[in-house]
């Protein structure tokens, strides 16, 4: 019987494969969220990946990894191939939601921004959104320098303890703020230090006046962020761009 919790699948040379994917979130549905975290990490890995790759990487059980991948060929979402008995996502999967990427000015423009940065700077890229309590990256260019700080598309950062999260809150009224920062102060984690209000609405009030904001990570230590906010015009949904 296949275990709720999945832990990482052995490598092909024994040992325990390092997953940088962040486990699924207890509320939400076990097989939709596995699904699209499949999805997100063929997006990321962009090459034929089999059935064994995708489970050690995400650390699931190897039988419900199967199980969602062939339903997704079935319906057309993924292509396999017999001979490698790899899959690779099919054109199915880039027009979902294509009418809303043309409302932001197209796909396209997104991407090559994206592109552009992590191609200028040579570090990790990313775009990202609010998410409740959370940034979360809905895009990722990884960084192409030796010693790099690892992203992966869907992976969420604390709103108010993220460089992301701090730019996504400049539209966010003070006494809106100082409510999150009172909900996040009385539900942290006895290893978490306490959110100084003044401090952060100080950051918010330099990222409103100057739309960028530069901050050491507080989440992967010696990893540091820098973020810009998108205009309103080209983006109705809050959209910052980074570099990690």
């Amino acid at each position: 019987m296949e275990q709720d919790v999945a832990t990482d699948a052995p490598s092909d040379d024994g040992t325990e494969a390092i997953t940088n994917w962040e486990a699924l979130p207890s509320s939400v549905v076990k097989s939709t969220g596995r699904t699209m975290q499949i999805l997100e990490f063929l997006d990321d890995h962009q090459a034929p990946t089999n059935i064994a790759q995708v489970a050690r990487a995400l650390g699931y059980p190897q039988s419900s990894t199967s199980e969602i991948m062939r339903s997704l060929n079935v319906l057309g979402y993924l292509s396999y191939n017999n001979r490698d008995r790899t899959f690779v996502p099919t054109s199915r999967v880039r027009f979902l939601g294509s009418w809303v990427l043309d409302q932001l000015h197209g796909e396209d423009r997104l991407s090559s921004l994206v592109r552009k940065v992590n191609a200028i700077t040579g570090q990790a890229a990313f775009l990202a959104i609010r998410n409740k309590l959370e940034s979360q990256y809905i895009q990722v260019a990884q960084a192409m320098t030796s010693l790099r700080l690892h992203l992966t598309p869907g992976q969420r950062r604390p709103l108010l303890r993220s460089a992301s999260g701090r730019a996504l809150l400049k539209d966010v009224p003070d006494a809106e703020i100082s409510k999150l920062v009172r909900r996040v102060n009385a539900e942290r984690r006895l290893d978490e230090n306490l959110i100084c209000l003044n401090q952060l609405l100080a950051d918010v009030h330099f990222i409103r006046k100057n739309k960028y904001y530069f901050m050491e990570s507080e989440i992967s230590p010696g990893a540091a962020v820098l973020v810009m906010t998108l205009p309103e015009e080209m983006f109705p949904t809050p959209t910052v761009i980074g570099v990690g």
